[in-house]
């Protein structure tokens, strides 16, 4: 009876080992797999905090004319659409279907223009460029066929040359382009924080740097989609005033410029 009494008890013993083991097990695991997710939860949190204060870096493209910068002295002895694209290419072609010459003003794509069949600009043509003072953007845009080198075939073929027409010796930031953009891009990242690449636009800030140096005449061309972008880098061009050493004619004589930004996404 002793000796069943004894078995028994063993028996209850173990089962109560087990059952206790068992229990703080599944506790462990519990605790393990809370532990699993609340790392998971903060790696998420974390990862979309830094997804949110995202800098978009690709940003400052150029600062400089707007267009192919051409002497004012090269514009105004032009006599033929052969001066603007080089005699390499003149020899391809054959014969001109179009050519015209337009100005730009005030940014925007002029619907005025001077036009001929030929490649030899008109006397129409002619003055509009001797009269293209500083900073005057042009457009000269020819349709016409020429020849395939490899090919010998005749082929359909245009150029649009875009010109803005600059002083003898350009407007220079005091530290060099690159400075500039580098101050640029980096004063503007806390306003391009959240920035969505796919929502951002090209855009242009224009300005005058004066023949005393100043900064005058600063405005926007087109908006970059972002208000507060915008608004930063009017803000930035602004404050660099007095940091430009101002352009100058042929005469050694300092001359106003106007340069303009392209930020945003590349665009023309």
């Amino acid at each position: 009876m002793k000796k069943n009494i004894l078995i028994l008890s063993t028996a209850i013993i173990v089962l109560s080992l087990l059952a206790f083991g068992f229990i703080n097990g599944d506790q462990s695991e519990s605790d393990q797999l809370k532990a699993s997710v609340s790392e998971d939860v903060a790696s998420n949190v974390e990862t979309t905090i830094k997804i949110e204060n995202k800098v978009f870096n690709d940003f400052i493209y150029d600062v400089g004319p707007r267009f192919w910068a051409v002497k004012k002295d090269e514009v105004h002895m032009a006599t033929s659409f052969g001066d603007f694209i080089g005699e390499e290419h003149v020899q391809r072609i054959v014969s001109y279907k179009y050519l015209s010459v337009m100005v730009y003003e005030d940014g925007k794509r002029p619907d005025k223009k001077e036009i001929n069949s030929t490649g030899i600009l008109t006397e129409a043509q002619l003055k509009i460029l001797r009269s293209s003072d500083y900073s005057t953007n042009l457009l000269i845009w020819a349709d016409y066929i020429e020849k395939n080198e490899e090919t010998g075939e005749l082929e359909d073929a245009h150029w649009t040359p875009h010109i803005t027409v600059v002083p003898e010796k350009q407007a220079e930031y005091s530290d060099g382009k690159e400075a500039l953009k580098e101050y640029l891009k980096e004063s503007s990242k806390e306003s391009r924080v959240n920035v969505d690449p796919n929502k951002l636009q090209p855009a242009k800030l224009f300005f005058t740097v004066t023949k005393k140096g100043k900064i005058e005449n600063v405005k926007l061309d087109r908006t970059s989609n972002y208000p507060e972008v915008d608004k930063t880098m009017i803000e930035l061009i602004t404050k660099t005033q007095g940091k430009w050493q101002p352009a100058e004619n042929s005469k050694g004589e300092k001359v106003d410029q106007e340069l303009v930004v392209s930020f945003g996404l590349m665009g023309c």
